[in-house]
């Protein structure tokens, strides 16, 4: 009984992580300074020197006389950079101009 009631819990943390992980796809992860960041992109996403581009999502509620909500969402783009190291298979370190702000969990895509 111990043995399945161990196996079961590894099964879960294993499970856990690799699900964390997954969630973090296309984010900033680590705010290195103002002008770099780890991000959540490796090997077999990016290449070094494609450039990324640093995006913000905005939603807000708008009232309407059809529905009582309706959600309109728009896409801003704060910036670009460079993938300048590949640090393993899941993540990337990038570099900016340092014209924009941004922070942990700030999206990322491949331009």
């Amino acid at each position: 009984m111990k043995n399945k009631l161990l196996l079961i819990t590894m099964l879960f943390i294993l499970a856990s992580c690799a699900g964390k992980h997954t969630f973090m796809r296309g984010s900033v992860v680590m705010k290195v300074n103002k002008t770099q960041a780890n991000i959540c992109m490796g090997v077999n996403e990016v290449k070094l020197n494609d450039a990324v581009v640093f995006e913000k999502h905005k939603c807000k509620k708008l009232v309407s006389k059809v529905d009582d909500h309706e959600v309109e969402c728009s896409k801003r783009i704060l910036g670009t950079g460079t993938v300048t190291k590949l640090l393993n298979n899941h993540y990337s370190q990038v570099t900016t101009n340092g014209s924009f702000n941004f922070h942990e969990g700030t999206l990322v895509v491949k331009k």
